[in-house]
């Protein structure tokens, strides 16, 4: 009895190897399920859906939905983003190791912003499936060579290091006394406009911020503290948002993600 207690509690206490998926799938279509599988017919990682709704061929909003969530998951886990409007040409399939965490997707720039190099061309075919497709290689080359990381194999076998690999267009903010400098990076499902201007960086307690044709100048701490019309409010990110209450900043003042924001003292 107590050596099987001691067997119970060891499997509890042992991790659990997790398989975080980021696709631009949607869930009505079978491609998700086909993903998940191929990996659950491989190993025993435990799988988490982590989106399936980037929208179709977003690159810049897989990249920055990836960034946002990867701080917060166990060291270990495998995040497999797969944005990938170059399938079947001859981009290379990355995997990238940072922070006790890997990285796997499509080298168009999705993983720039939570890896960086080096990081191994996966080309060892050995992992594939057999007889694969050139359209779906989330199934057919992203969920088995992802199960084979979650089984243990090193990332050396799966194909040679690189040292470079393909990053977005995007210019990091700038912060000094004055003024910051950034980008509205993201929309949330409330049209919050988020920008990565971080809020811990600023060197003044109160601020105004111009995008656009607009000055927003107001602050608010809550969103149900702000009353009426568009204002700033440190978002769970830390960083910027331009926020109007329960309504879409975004279609009210008519900003979109790219556009360019400029934080100066109130």
């Amino acid at each position: 009895m107590a050596r099987n207690a001691c067997l119970i509690m060891a499997s509890i206490l042992m991790p659990v190897s997790i398989i975080a998926l980021i696709t631009d799938f949607g869930l009505r279509d079978p491609y998700a399920a086909a993903m998940k599988g191929v990996i659950a017919a491989r190993c025993d990682a435990r799988i988490e859906d982590l989106s399936h709704d980037i929208a179709p061929f977003d690159v810049w909003g897989g990249a920055f939905f990836l960034r946002a969530v990867a701080p917060y998951w166990p060291a270990g886990t495998i995040f497999v983003v797969v944005i990938d409007p170059g399938v079947g040409t001859s981009r290379r399939i990355l995997a990238v190791e940072r922070g006790r965490r890997t990285f796997l997707g499509p080298d168009n720039g999705v993983l720039s912003l939570a890896a960086a190099p080096p990081a191994v061309s996966v080309e060892n075919d050995a992992f594939f499936l057999p007889g694969g497709s050139t359209t779906f290689h989330g199934r057919d080359r992203f969920a088995p060579v992802a199960a084979a990381i979650a089984r243990g194999t090193p990332l050396h076998e799966l194909g040679p290091r690189v040292d470079t690999m393909v990053t977005l267009d995007y210019a990091p903010p700038s912060y000094d006394c004055a003024r910051a400098d950034g980008t509205i990076v993201a929309i949330d499902q409330f049209g919050n406009l988020v920008t990565d201007i971080e809020a811990a960086r600023l060197p003044f307690a109160r601020f105004a911020a111009r995008a656009g044709a607009h000055t927003i100048a107001r602050m608010a701490r809550a969103y149900g503290d702000a009353g009426d019309g568009a204002f700033l409010i440190v978002g769970s990110t830390g960083c910027v948002e331009i926020s109007v209450a329960n309504a879409s900043a975004a279609a009210l003042l008519q900003l979109q993600r790219g556009d360019r924001v400029t934080i100066v003292p109130a």
